[in-house]
């Protein structure tokens, strides 16, 4: 519970700091094509980031982290040194390959764009490319200081990186304008590394060069890339057309989009992260002494979905007002402000599926169903990708709107359809009593939202407010009581 409220806590701080960041980003840019430019460049580089598959390997290497350090203590260090020496030399070949063909890249993902503004996205694009070596160590470092239950380090740089983000834009705006958010987000990744490192450091890890351990069998290790590299050239490919496809639609869509998918993140972070990374660990743990998990996962399970039902309650009812305060001005007016509340509504609707899922995918993982998973994955995300080009072709912004969820949907079946394959599975009941309390909840915010939008008249911004919050308050009464005698019971975090 310490451990829980703690990451909560300054995951809390990060996402005040991310808010206050993305207000200073609508204030100096909006919706503009100059920020949609910036949004293309950075989406690209997440997609090289991504061929290297190390956000998924280290995932994997969790459990054979622990594997080697059964064997001796230390030893997972070790390993740990094989995996970044190899991903490194594997991600200074990527590196050439995409700037060598950045413009291609660049024309791939926004064909819909002027030739100038391409040019301008290419640039950028080839300046943040050293992000792909940072990140590719800090996806590793992130797994491994989790694995030791140093919990609390990454949300503790998260914290770091935003205040460092919000006053490099603030100071360098007025001189460089988009290059602010450039200097920022390099400057940020560089203090995360070092961070990692010292953190690491004090743990007793030491850098060797190493490139093979007679304990960790790396071949068969790296060869999970070839299921996941079929699972992330789908998901590339899903993000391409996803991406490719918006930005054919209006000037502002994509910036709107953007915005909002950031600010899902942020949200998502907070309040659902703390929750998977205390789970996979400890779940991890558990398997590996053959002790029972069944506590863990009801525990963690009724708790994700008691605090999705407290987010979709709360932006239902409140989602709309959040962002006019928060965005609203002359660079972004009140149609913009309602296509982020639309936007944002679907996006909440996917955290609550993704959640449910995300509990199934980390039991997967941890069973060793990793391989057999991302295949899965390839079907879900090309099938992801089809709707992509279909709905938003025929159906314009409209269709947009159904992208994400539809693609949270297909990734967390084909997560809980794998852990059914196991022995002894543990099952989500969908009628549970918990669940058809927090379907009655969010059904009453739909109906309040409703009369409140076209029944009731506040001329009082302040007294609607006011009067919305109340009953958010009330409608998470139950949802945040439940939740908390859960986490308060015996032998919880």
């Amino acid at each position: 519970m310490k451990i829980l409220l703690k990451l909560f806590s300054l995951k809390l701080i990060t996402s005040v700091l991310g808010l206050i960041y993305s207000i200073l980003q609508v204030k100096y840019f909006g919706a503009s094509r100059t920020i949609e430019i910036y949004f293309a460049a950075q989406s690209l580089v997440y997609l090289v980031t991504s061929l290297t598959q190390s956000g998924q390997l280290a995932e994997i290497f969790l459990p054979e982290y622990h594997k080697l350090n059964t064997i001796k203590q230390g030893l997972g260090y070790k390993g740990l040194n094989v995996v970044i020496n190899r991903m490194v030399v594997f991600g200074s070949l990527i590196i050439v390959l995409v700037f060598i063909f950045a413009s291609f890249l660049v024309n791939l993902m926004v064909p819909g764009f002027s030739q100038e503004d391409k040019e301008f996205a290419t640039l950028i694009f080839r300046v943040l490319l050293p992000v792909l070596y940072l990140a590719l160590m800090n996806a590793f470092y992130k797994t491994v200081l989790n694995a030791e239950q140093r919990f609390g380090r990454s949300e503790l740089i998260g914290v770091t990186n935003s205040v460092v983000n919000i006053v490099v834009l603030v100071i360098l705006y007025p001189f460089i304008q988009l290059w602010a958010l450039v200097v920022s987000m390099l400057a940020g990744k560089i203090i995360e590394f070092v961070f990692y490192i010292w953190q690491l450091y004090k743990n007793g890890y030491r850098f060797q060069f190493v490139l093979s351990l007679p304990e960790f069998n790396h071949i068969s290790f790296f060869k999970s890339m070839q299921s996941t590299f079929l699972y992330v050239g789908a998901t590339q490919i899903y993000n391409i057309v996803l991406t490719a496809s918006i930005s054919f639609l209006p000037e502002g869509v994509y910036a709107i989009f953007r915005y909002v998918q950031n600010l899902a993140n942020k949200i998502k972070g907070l309040f659902i992260q703390p929750f998977m990374t205390i789970f996979f660990t400890n779940y991890s743990l558990l398997l590996q002494k053959a002790q029972s998990v069944v506590k863990e996962f009801n525990k963690n399970l009724f708790s994700v979905i008691n605090v999705n039902v407290i987010t979709t309650v709360g932006t239902i009812l409140l989602g709309d007002l959040i962002i006019e305060f928060i965005w609203g001005g002359k660079k972004f007016d009140t149609n913009d402000v309602q296509l982020a509340y639309t936007f944002l509504l679907f996006n909440i609707i996917a955290i609550f599926v993704s959640s449910i899922g995300g509990i199934y995918r980390k039991m997967a993982v941890s069973h060793g169903l990793a391989k057999k998973l991302y295949l899965y994955w390839v079907a879900a995300q090309l099938c992801s990708a089809g709707f992509s080009y279909f709905f938003i072709k025929y159906f314009s912004v409209n269709g947009l709107f159904f992208i994400i969820p539809i693609n949270a949907l297909l990734m967390s079946s084909t997560g809980y359809i794998i852990y059914k394959a196991t022995k002894d599975n543990l099952a989500f009941k969908v009628l549970s009593k918990n669940n058809l309390i927090g379907i009655l909840l969010i059904t009453i915010s739909i109906v309040l939202k409703y009369f409140y939008s076209n029944i009731f008249n506040f001329e009082n911004n302040i007294v609607s407010i006011i009067v919305v919050g109340l009953s958010v308050l009330l409608l998470s009464l139950y949802p945040v009581i439940r939740t908390y005698k859960i986490l308060s019971e015996k032998n919880t975090y």
